[in-house]
């Protein structure tokens, strides 16, 4: 690796991870530029040129703190307010709280920085095999070893472009790679001033191959399974702290806003409808199940309620209630027609700081720092759930709640030990007061849809309410956001029998090729025994 070939009038790491950092945010919702997720990776890969050329760890970790702070900063500025409004703290203590989030939230990419100065440290790996076999697979690794409050993929980075995002059939994790060696290859095409279209192909030829699998995924026919009419009511029920537990005036309005939505919804149906959906958090703190507990969230008006709408649609109605069996549960519930029987699916994936306080034992301050924390308890057990059609057919859901979704290999689990025909996702992103965070929340929801091969609906209390097809196209226009709102929409089944390459094999094959590729170009690279004369040994 050369050391010219830095971009002329640009020589600084800070410069690098900013434009980095930037380019992160635009690849992500709101804006969704794929260019900016390519051009993300290079400057990453630029910044890792710049670690190796220095050759210190605490140039590594610097730079690693660095990139975390300006991506939370750019991307994901929206946790202040979640911090806020779940501390319930001043803009002081929210600062402090946000600025020590920031600097650790995205430490993923120490995978890559510090494991590049490792590398660097003990062997003279050539330019190629650092950027085709090393640099991939410590993207993967990273996106595997690596657990966040708020999970982001790099192959998320990639998921606003139609033909490019295909390859999420393969996993997120894969979509990934594949887009971190096609930088790598135009990067060494240019640094090596390749020329001669001989000689290009061999760079260009694996992008060629990535797309043409993309088309051919994208050209694909699926069998059409059954038709199911939905009613998506999104009621924009404020987020509520716990002082409105007890506010009367606040708990009968929303309870009668909720059920003026929905019954407008059934009377101003096109035709019949099949299923009508609530979303997380349309009535908080309230439950249908009896319980003799003293912190039962048992509610006869909310039994009224979707009782009264079951019987006016003649449908079942999916909506999601806290119950309290044997702790507090987060529950996605489905009441069916007729027999009024109501099954239950709880929460497994809970929220960090927002449904639980991690080390709450051993750092009880934690409990006086963030008040609006629940306590509830995750649950086991991984069902799917059935709903009948007004055509007599019985459909099988995958019912997922809120951050569920952001866990590819949670989805897949689901799938693959409840086999299912679509996915539905009840969420509740007010808390956030962000449009940016619902369009990113929303957005991992398009490449769960592509991972296994399902329709993908998403019911928000606040917005946005949308659905993907299994190509992760939008089936429905986005409701507005912080509206009432009510959408009408035909969703067509995929057999349970149809699986994806992830369904079927998962991320374990990938990521074991990562392994062999980091430990295969790593002990068949010389030693460097004089790390201090390195610099000018290796080409970079």
């Amino acid at each position: 690796m050369k050391i010219h070939s830095k971009i002329p009038g640009i020589n600084s790491y800070f410069t690098y991870s900013a434009l980095a950092a930037i380019s992160f945010a635009l690849s992500l919702e709101p804006y969704g530029f794929v260019t900016a997720g390519f051009v993300c990776v290079l400057f990453i890969l630029l910044v890792t040129k710049e670690i190796i050329r220095v050759g210190t760890f605490r140039f590594a970790i610097l730079c690693t703190v660095l990139f975390s702070f300006l991506v939370t900063c750019t991307s994901f500025y929206w946790m202040w307010s979640a911090i806020k409004n779940i501390s319930s703290q001043g803009n002081f203590v929210t600062s402090i709280l946000f600025l020590l989030y920031a600097i650790l939230s995205f430490y993923k990419i120490g995978v890559v920085f510090v494991s590049a100065y490792f590398v660097q440290k003990y062997r003279l790996v050539s330019e190629t095999k650092f950027y085709l076999l090393i640099f991939p697979a410590l993207f993967l690794i990273s996106d595997w070893i690596c657990p966040m409050i708020f999970p982001v993929y790099w192959g998320d980075l990639f998921r606003n472009q139609i033909l490019w995002r295909q390859m999420a059939r393969f996993g997120t994790e894969v979509l990934g790679v594949v887009s971190v060696v096609s930088v790598s290859l135009l990067y060494l095409m240019v640094s090596h001033k390749i020329s001669n279209w001989k000689e290009s192909i061999l760079y260009l030829a694996p992008i060629f191959f990535i797309f043409s699998t993309n088309l051919y995924f994208l050209a694909e026919t699926i069998p059409s399974g059954k038709n199911l009419h939905m009613v998506l009511v999104q009621p924009n029920t404020p987020y509520a702290k716990n002082e409105i537990r007890e506010n009367f005036d606040f708990m009968t309005k929303t309870l009668q806003d909720v059920y003026n939505l929905s019954e407008e919804a059934i009377r101003n149906a096109p035709k019949p409808i099949d299923v009508i959906v609530l979303p997380e958090s349309s009535i908080p703190f309230l439950g249908t199940l009896p319980s003799d507990h003293t912190n039962s969230t048992y509610s006869q008006s909310f039994v009224d309620i979707t009782t009264n709408l079951v019987r006016k649609a003649n449908a079942p109605l999916i909506f999601n209630e806290l119950v309290w069996d044997q702790g507090s549960r987060n529950s996605f519930s489905t009441q069916h027609p007729i027999t009024l029987q109501i099954d239950r699916r709880y929460k497994h994936i809970l929220l960090p700081f927002g449904e639980y306080l991690p080390f709450e034992d051993k750092l009880p301050f934690l409990k006086y720092l963030f008040p609006e924390v629940s306590h509830h308890i995750p649950y086991g057990e991984f069902s799917s759930q059935n709903i009948q059609t007004k055509s007599n057919e019985s459909v099988i859901l995958t019912p997922l709640i809120c951050y569920e979704v952001l866990y590819p290999e949670f989805v897949r689990h689901m799938v693959k030990h409840s086999p299912s025909e679509l996915i539905i996702n009840l969420t509740n992103d007010s808390w956030f007061e962000s449009h940016t965070e619902t369009k990113q929340h929303a957005g991992a929801g398009r490449l769960r849809a592509i991972e296994t091969g399902k329709p993908y609906v998403r019911a928000a209390v606040s917005g946005i309410t949308t659905a993907y097809d299994p190509w992760g196209r939008e089936m429905m226009g986005e409701l507005p956001v912080f509206q009432k709102a009510i959408a009408y929409l035909d969703v067509m089944t995929v057999s349970t029998r149809r699986e994806t390459p992830y369904l079927q094999i998962g991320p374990y094959p990938w990521r074991f090729m990562a392994l062999f590729s980091l430990f295969f170009a790593f002990f068949t690279s010389p030693r460097a025994f004089h790390s201090h004369k390195k610099k000018n040994e290796i080409e970079i």
